[in-house]
């Protein structure tokens, strides 16, 4: 499969991953909703359950973000430093080997690289 082929699957994928994000926040929705119908005993329960939407999200959101920037080709280290879930980036690495290198910010503001 060429490299142009992997980018413009990589974007599908991202795409797909948007849609079922969009999905899945309706349904998040929709929980919130009918919590307020939950019994008292109940609702910290049902609550969890809307705080584990809310970390799904979060999760889609990231692998979608991921796959869209390796689908504009951007360099593997770069795509994944910019996934915000510290714990989702565990996963995906693994090996610290392949972890870009966190250097300290120079201060200076690039707005155009």
């Amino acid at each position: 499969m060429s490299q142009y082929r992997s980018r413009d699957l990589l974007v599908s994928v991202s795409n797909e991953l948007a849609e079922i994000r969009e999905r899945l926040e309706d349904l998040a929705d929709l929980t919130s909703e009918l919590m307020t119908d939950c019994p008292a005993e109940r609702r910290a329960e049902t609550m969890s359950s809307v705080q584990d939407f809310d970390l799904l999200i979060q999760r889609l959101d990231g692998l979608s973000g991921l796959a869209a920037a390796l689908g504009a080709g951007a360099p593997l280290a770069t795509a994944l430093h910019a996934l915000t879930l510290s714990d989702l980036y565990d996963r995906l690495v693994g090996d610290p080997g392949i972890r870009p290198s966190m250097s300290a910010p120079s201060g200076e503001l690039t707005l155009f690289d």
